[in-house]
């Protein structure tokens, strides 16, 4: 990605977050913390101070989706350079930082006694975005037999080890409510699988990570 446009993304997810944060800010001062507190959404009637937060969380929500699917694109691209020219996409490990967004998985326990919406929990998937941090210290590697080997052995582990989460998860989850209440085994199920498939992206970075350096401490020891 070209750095004008990387500026642009990044401005944009500042901006984002600033006017978040001043919304907030608006509601509490000026509104009686509408929007911001939990509130019942049954008896809610629109009114014209609602609308800093509602437009700040909107357009945080299509900038998040947006970047997602910029992300899911650029690495299909880099993906198809990678198979031409044999060596590991160049990637900055600052990547690594966008981890941070599956914090935003947290908002679901704000969601969730508010209106019932679950679909934040889901966000704690992007906790797999610190494996670009890995993914970035192995730029520009050229992809040799040893080097395929060890991305074979770290993605089978990372699957044996998420496939092993998920299973444990159904296993215990698929005995009962959870709590006596099903929709904390909805929570429960969206959380963890939600954790495991992020781990899942991140172990398979880090162990070939690991392996390589591990192979190449070994040479020069030898």
């Amino acid at each position: 990605m070209k750095t004008n446009k990387k500026k642009i993304w990044i401005g944009c997810g500042i901006l984002c977050v600033l006017s978040v944060l001043f919304s907030s800010w608006y509601a509490v001062t000026y509104n009686d913390s509408r929007l911001v507190v939990p509130m019942d959404f049954k008896d809610y009637v629109f009114d014209m101070k609602d609308l800093p937060m509602i437009v700040s969380v909107s357009l945080a929500c299509v900038y998040l989706v947006a970047l997602f699917v910029m992300l899911f694109i650029h690495a299909e691209k880099k993906q198809k350079q990678v198979k031409e020219t044999g060596v590991t996409r160049k990637i900055n490990p600052k990547l690594g930082c966008l981890g941070v967004l599956g914090f935003l998985g947290f908002a679901g326990f704000w969601t969730y006694p508010v209106d019932g919406t679950v679909f934040p929990f889901a966000y704690f998937l992007f906790f797999g975005f610190f494996g670009f941090y890995y993914e970035g210290k192995m730029s520009g590697t050229f992809m040799d037999e040893r080097f395929c080997e060890n991305a074979a052995r770290a993605k089978l582990k990372a699957y044996r080890i998420t496939f092993g989460v998920m299973f444990a998860t159904l296993i215990i989850l698929c005995q009962g409510k959870l709590f006596g209440n099903l929709e904390y085994t909805l929570i429960a199920t969206i959380i963890t699988l939600s954790l495991a498939l992020a781990l899942g992206i991140f172990l398979s970075e880090y162990l070939l990570y690991r392996y390589d350096h591990d192979d190449q401490a070994e040479e020069g020891g030898e």
